[in-house]
């Protein structure tokens, strides 16, 4: 069988052959890929051309954002069935970690298709339950999406329950929180989604010009889309215009510094981009600072996410598609083959969201 590889020292994505999987022993799943998701973070593991590869391999199966068929069962597992569509966690823990695998630092878990194992661009797979997470019926259309999604969903519920801990359990409850995305990629999408899914507000802040598709799109959500030329100077009374949660999602120092200023008191940014390693640039961090001083601002680094991000995204996703179902399905831009997939793993279509690898 084939899966999409990289290896040390190119930039390059190969197709490489390898073996099928064994019969799954005692607690072991085989999986079958339905569906996988090119993101972001393959682009990045390739262009930085230094894999982290499983031990005694000399390269890493890409692919992480996955929709998946169980094929057969080990002994001992009844926790999913033959036939059930299922979504794969992305983290695991290494032996005698105990922290959620979210939080662990680097070093203590390992990452299918991202760090030292190989992902799911393997047609065939096994995997323990307790790393699958079930699709449930009327969710199965997007659930490719639920990885990029419960990435967002991280972020919203680590800033709402940090919110209600130090302000009230009723906090963003009653009064829902005006919220900023940044950015117009799969996970800026993924945060209009969450947000617009809990009954929240949404702006969102890109480079687009109005009238483009992911400026459409995402007004088709329901959100209020800003182009940066045209809302340079942001909110004009930033208590009764400003925001009380930012969602940034491209990873730019320059547009994290502008949004933050526009928090209100009490206001919470959360960083859900950052792919790309920094260069040391001077900044005037003294405004930032200085607001966030006196408004009791968090700022908040999220990544990866838990299996109550992965289930809140299956919900959400099939909530707005009751409602929204076309207007999520233009979401998934490409649809390819594995043979097809080589230049979108290496380039990003100018107003493309997700492409799709498609094995069925």
């Amino acid at each position: 069988m084939q899966a999409m590889a990289a290896f040390p020292g190119s930039t390059e994505p190969t197709l490489v052959e390898m073996p099928d999987p064994p019969e799954p022993g005692e607690g072991e799943v085989l999986c079958r890929t339905v569906e996988l998701g090119i993101c972001g973070t393959d682009r990045e593991i390739l262009k930085n051309t230094r894999p982290v590869l499983p031990e005694g391999a000399d390269f890493l199966a890409l692919g992480h954002e996955c929709l998946a068929r169980v094929e057969a069962l080990g002994g001992e597992v009844d926790a999913v069935s033959v036939g059930d569509l299922v979504v794969p966690v992305v983290r695991r823990p290494l032996p005698g970690e105990t922290l959620r695998p979210d939080l662990l630092a680097p070093g203590a878990y390992v990452e299918r298709g991202i760090v030292s194992e190989h992902g799911f661009s393997l047609p065939l797979w096994l995997d323990r339950p307790e790393f699958l997470v079930p699709v449930p019926p009327g969710a199965e259309e997007l659930a490719v999406l639920t990885e990029p999604q419960s990435v967002a969903e991280k972020g919203i519920n680590e800033a709402l329950l940090l919110q209600q801990a130090r302000v009230s359990p009723e906090t963003w409850v009653e009064t829902p929180p005006r919220v900023l995305v940044t950015g117009m990629g799969p996970i800026g999408f993924a945060g209009i989604i969450g947000c617009l899914a809990r009954g929240w507000p949404v702006t969102l802040y890109g480079r687009d010009p109005r009238d483009s598709f992911r400026a459409t799109l995402a007004e088709e959500l329901g959100a209020c889309y800003r182009p940066a030329e045209l809302w340079e100077t942001g909110p004009g009374d930033v208590e009764n215009e400003g925001f009380d949660l930012v969602l940034e999602c491209t990873g730019h120092d320059g547009v994290m510094m502008t949004t933050a200023g526009w928090l209100a008191a009490r206001g919470v940014m959360v960083w859900l981009g950052g792919l790309h390693r920094p260069e040391p640039v001077p900044h005037d961090v003294a405004a930032m600072m200085w607001f966030g001083f006196l408004r009791n601002h968090i700022f908040l680094g999220s990544v990866n996410a838990a299996e109550r991000d992965f289930r809140d995204a299956l919900e959400h996703l099939a909530r707005l598609q009751e409602t929204h179902e076309e207007t999520l399905k233009k979401m998934i831009t490409s649809r390819v083959s594995l043979d097809e997939a080589e230049w979108h793993y290496t380039n990003r279509e100018p107003q493309g969201v997700k492409v799709v690898v498609d094995y069925e």
